[in-house]
């Protein structure tokens, strides 16, 4: 790392953020990537046209970042077409990664050089992200997202106080969307049905999934905790009443679709007990507290004819990933 912070020879990444009406924090997110140390290739912005005249007073003051739009396809549609948006175009300028940011997330100068600097000499790492604190920056949102036995993703050290616990780079389950890094050639081979992300999630859980699936596919996901940024965090559990019904339905019948994509047999027979567990204790809270999420159940249940073919595509690249190995 040379004076300043900038990284002499470091790849070239790219960013790309899904706004759904947060013009404020993505002005501030803005300003953050354009204060990288290590500067973005390119910058585009997937607007969900919540007010249009709100995104072309921001475009008009970034006339650097591309802005592009249309319907909100929730953050997995989303962030499919920001990337498109970068990667795509004829003249679009090539870049070994792309960063995935939520419009809330505030990145220190030296986020992206840290970043990259913890991942760009092991082409096995496919995903990445860094330490993300809260904005009082002394408690942590997310470190990682690891899986327990009962199978539901949690962000390592979230709500905690950053004490030097998650101080020590290493391999996790799967990355927070909020902030994730992917490496541009390995999207293709993670890609299923045309999809990086699953449409079908359409908001919540989709980062787990990708992170589930890399890792079948044999990729690592990676956390460095040098890289450090504040996420503002609109969802917190405390609040969790406050979020629209409809998008608690998807996050609540996402985690069973993950399950049925991703999870090995022989892991599920050893995680059986600690998921009926959790099972029936969610579903005694979902009755007792929470009743408007028990529809989910059916949309999840609807939804696993796709499930579980997407299961067996995941599976079938799997085998030839080993057969070439």
């Amino acid at each position: 790392m040379s004076e300043g912070g900038a990284v002499q020879g470091a790849p070239s990444w790219s960013a790309g953020i899904v706004n759904h009406g947060s013009f404020d924090d993505l002005e501030r997110c803005l300003a953050s990537i354009a204060a990288q140390t290590h500067p973005a290739r390119s910058v585009a912005v997937w607007d969900t046209g919540e007010d249009r005249e709100a995104i072309g007073a921001v475009a008009k003051r970034h006339p650097g970042v591309h802005f592009t739009g249309g319907s909100n396809e929730g953050y997995a549609g989303g962030a499919n077409r920001v990337i498109r948006a970068l990667l795509d175009p004829p003249e679009a300028p090539r870049t070994d990664f792309v960063l995935l940011l939520n419009p809330d997330v505030f990145l220190d100068r030296d986020f992206a050089a840290r970043l990259l600097e913890g991942v760009a000499e092991e082409p096995g790492i496919a995903i990445a992200t860094g330490k993300l604190l809260r904005p009082d920056r002394r408690t942590l949102d997310s470190a990682g997202i690891v899986f327990p036995r009962h199978r539901r993703p949690r962000d390592r050290g979230s709500e905690s106080l950053d004490d030097g616990r998650f101080d020590r780079a290493e391999d996790v389950d799967a990355a927070s969307g909020a902030a994730l890094l992917i490496r541009t050639a390995a999207i293709e081979r993670l890609s299923i049905e045309g999809e990086l992300f699953d449409e079908t999630f359409f908001a919540y859980h989709e980062d787990t999934d990708l992170g589930w699936r890399a890792r079948r596919l044999g990729y690592r996901v990676r956390y460095v905790p040098g890289a450090v940024a504040v996420h503002a965090r609109g969802w917190k559990r405390a609040e969790r009443k406050r979020i629209p019904v409809e998008i608690r339905r998807h996050s609540f019948k996402n985690h069973y679709l993950q399950l049925v994509k991703n999870e090995r047999r022989g892991d599920l027979l050893r995680n059986a007990p600690s998921i009926l567990v959790w099972e029936v204790l969610r579903l005694g809270f979902t009755v007792l507290r929470d009743p408007k999420l028990l529809p989910a159940y059916l949309t999840a249940a609807r939804a696993l004819p796709a499930a579980f073919r997407k299961r067996r595509r995941i599976a079938a690249r799997a085998c030839e990933e080993q057969g070439a190995g």
